[in-house]
């Protein structure tokens, strides 16, 4: 609702800005200015080309003229090509001596001799204009001047159509004195096209479509010229007229500039009524105020449902207006912030609000604005910072704030931003890939070695990686396609979406990415970097890092793929990320990879709930996904997705439910089903609880009338009004450290 009212708002006050101009006998904007058929080469071999008239239609003749002039000490033979637009076309029976015509690319070529020191040739060339397109009719006549080596270009802008035609002007509804109403004409042809109306009245608007006010009752002659390029060179103009009558009868008109607001919040009533004055003004705001002025301004001090209603009176009657008010109060919210980060690391914070809540901004203190629920923001520096978060629904905003500390520690601005992973475990990731780790005697050092120029940083990173391998006695790796698309996919991810992970902003894993790609041989591990700036820093990184140690220096890797993304605007500028493939292996088998909501999740019948799932490889035509709601050895099937989310990212959402048979305890599952609705692989299956909602009524059963003695009328119970919970002081939650092993994350 908002946004329809400030759009009517912003249309209405069009009308005090007419009335700045319908008084002006101000000049109709000109749109032939930008076709002007002139084009210049400047230099040793200068060249002046004129298409005269600029602008034409059909039937014209046009004189292309050429000039060239040689400034140089030696006598030059250039060539001259002049490519003509469609619907123009030369006369070979008068072109110039040493001038031909191609007639497949529709161009003139010329080979002038031009003696130095100020040589020079002109001609004239008629160039017939044959048809015109109507949809595009700007062209370009394009000059191409080669001489030796060189060569250069240069455009001359031309216009050829037909002048506009105006199909009507859109009926005229009879309005009041002073009330605004907007003149429409209906005109097609080529433009741009620019519109001057006569108002009847002694005032002119050039203006398209403007909102105008008369100021005396009356008939009117409405009329309305249009111009385009054509009409505007040959200084004639395409008209149409139209009468309006104009009433002295009152007319209630208003809009208030915002019809959602809170209490307390002013609400200003713009006033757009119109009738023969003087008039008289009485406002009902629906709450026991009365105002008389013309566009008053008002304040509620109850929440509620209001009809504000206009009446305008004139000697020649009345008028009246109503529009809905609906007052509100601001969410009720709050915050939940780290109270103090190391500069360089995540500060995060969560936001609470109640179910009216449709936005969260934040405010970092630092020049920096988020949106959502929760957030995780980087202090490149220390210091004290104010963070405030606004909750808004559609009655306001509510502003909760509070101090956070940021320690400048030694964290740089653009070094790596590390979250600290357990590299003494070996875990299984998904795909089931354990590397062994390998030890290092003495820290490793990979200074920066002379590589050929030129190299791009992917191809500098792919040499480092095997330059670490070769001091390890290991033999280098094969530079893969596949794995460098993969890897420059997941850099490009992480600088996009502004994270460093291992699992994609799709929540895709590593071995799935590959997958993706087409690489057909076995996955050995994915390593990542960001914040420094030089490969061979990321590849020192890696090796000092026992769990990228472990993927650098596999002695089962074969191929290798790699990725570098640069973005100033991304958190840590730099980002790359190397994937391995063993040539000997097998590929990972993909599965339907389930991945929300978690198990157990218990949601109110009432409420939607999204089920997302992987898949790595593209559908087949034919196969589709199916949700199944497993009750009862039963699987009812939710609905089916053909097209990702995101990438290899599937989702799912089941809108909410009054039906009360989904009470209790359910378990959900996916299937990959082929057209015949054969299931090819299924997902594991997950608990989901759902919830009776006490807002939601429960049905009613069904009972066959049975004789009961009348009883006494007793009083109803009175059920108690259930207090809204206030979600203050919750505790924050713990992040979830993500998997590591066959995938490093940098460590600090």
């Amino acid at each position: 609702m908002k946004n329809r009212v400030r759009w009517v708002v912003g249309l209405l006050w069009i009308v005090g800005l007419v009335a700045l101009w319908v008084g002006r006998d101000t000049a109709a904007f000109d749109p032939s200015e930008p076709f002007n058929g002139l084009a210049q080469i400047d230099g040793p071999l200068a060249l002046n080309m004129t298409v005269s008239p600029p602008i034409a239609a059909p039937g014209d003749t046009l004189i292309l003229s050429l000039h060239l002039r040689n400034e140089m000490k030696v006598t030059a033979s250039p060539s001259l090509s002049l490519r003509l637009p469609p619907g123009l076309h030369a006369d070979t029976a008068v072109l110039p001596t040493g001038m031909t015509l191609n007639l497949q690319t529709n161009a003139l070529n010329w080979l002038p001799i031009l003696p130095a020191n100020g040589g020079e040739q002109q001609i004239d060339i008629p160039l017939r204009v044959e048809s015109a397109d109507l949809t595009q009719p700007e062209r370009i006549v394009t000059a191409v001047l080669r001489y030796e080596e060189a060569e250069q270009t240069a455009d001359a802008s031309i216009w050829i159509g037909l002048p506009p035609q105006i199909n009507q002007i859109r009926p005229l509804p009879s309005v009041a004195v002073g009330q605004p109403v907007q003149l429409i004409a209906d005109i097609g042809g080529p433009g741009p096209i620019s519109q001057s109306w006569q108002l009847g009245d002694g005032r002119r608007v050039d203006v398209a479509d403007p909102i105008v006010a008369f100021a005396a009752a009356g008939e009117y002659v409405i009329t309305v010229a249009a111009h385009n390029p054509l009409t505007a060179l040959r200084g004639t103009a395409v008209t149409s007229s139209s009468v309006i009558t104009i009433v002295p009868q009152p007319a209630a008109q208003f809009v208030p500039d915002d019809d959602s607001l809170s209490v307390g919040q002013p609400v200003v009533f713009r006033n757009f009524s119109g009738g023969q004055p003087p008039l008289i003004y009485r406002w009902d705001f629906g709450d026991g105020t009365i105002a008389t002025d013309p566009a008053p301004s008002h304040q509620y001090a109850a929440p509620g449902i209001y009809t504000v209603h206009l009446t305008v009176e004139n000697s020649f009657g009345q008028s009246e207006a109503f529009w809905t008010m609906t007052v509100g109060t601001p969410p009720i919210a709050d915050m939940e912030v780290m109270a103090s980060a190391p500069a360089g690391e995540p500060l995060l914070g969560q936001a609470y609000g109640d179910d009216t809540v449709v936005a969260y901004q934040w405010d970092m203190g630092d020049g920096a604005a988020l949106e959502g629920e929760t957030i995780n923001h980087i202090y490149q520096q220390g210091g004290d910072f104010y963070v405030s978060m606004i909750a808004y629904n559609e009655f306001g905003g509510t502003e909760i704030g509070r101090w956070v500390h940021i320690d400048a520690g030694q964290t740089a601005v653009y070094l790596p931003l590390i979250l600290r992973l357990n590299e003494t475990t070996n875990a299984l990731d998904p795909y089931n890939l354990v590397l062994d780790p390998v030890e290092l005697a003495e820290p490793f050092v990979m200074g920066a070695m002379e590589l050929p120029a030129g190299l791009s940083p992917s191809d500098q990173l792919f040499l480092y990686i095997n330059e670490a391998r070769r001091q390890f006695a290991l033999p280098p790796l094969n530079f893969t396609p596949q794995l460098t698309a993969a890897a420059q996919q997941h850099t490009n991810d992480m600088a996009a979406f502004r994270y460093t992970a291992h699992a994609g902003s799709d929540n895709s894993l590593p071995a799935e990415r590959l997958l993706q790609a087409g690489y057909s041989a076995g996955y050995a591990g994915e390593a990542t970097a960001w914040g420094f700036e030089h490969p061979y820093q990321a590849v020192e990184f890696w090796v000092n890092s026992p769990a990228h140690r472990r993927i650098i220096l596999n002695q089962y890797a074969t191929d290798v793929g790699v990725g570098f993304t640069v973005d100033y605007g991304a958190p840590n500028v730099w980002y790359w990320t190397a994937e391995f493939g063993n040539a000997f292996a097998a590929a990972a088998q993909p599965f339907v990879r389930l991945d929300g909501p978690e198990p157990g999740l218990a949601l109110m019948i009432s409420e939607a709930a999204t089920f997302s799932w992987n898949w790595p490889l593209p559908l087949e035509p034919g196969q589709r996904f199916v949700v199944y709601r497993l009750q009862d050895s039963a699987a009812v099937p939710l609905g089916e997705v053909t097209q990702p989310q995101l990438n290899t990212r599937y989702s799912f959402a089941m809108p909410a439910s009054n039906d009360w048979d989904w009470v209790g305890a359910h378990t959900w599952q996916v299937k990959l089903e082929d057209e015949n609705g054969a299931a090819l692989l299924a997902s594991e299956s997950r608990p989901i609880n759902f919830l009776p909602d006490p807002n939601v009524p429960t049905p009613t059963p069904i009972v066959t009338p049975t004789a009961v003695p009348t009883l006494a009328p007793t009083t109803a119970p009175i059920t108690p009004t259930p207090t809204p919970y206030v979600p203050i002081g919750t505790p924050f939650p713990t992040p979830l450290p993500p998997p590591v092993v066959v995938t490093a994350t940098p460590s600090s």
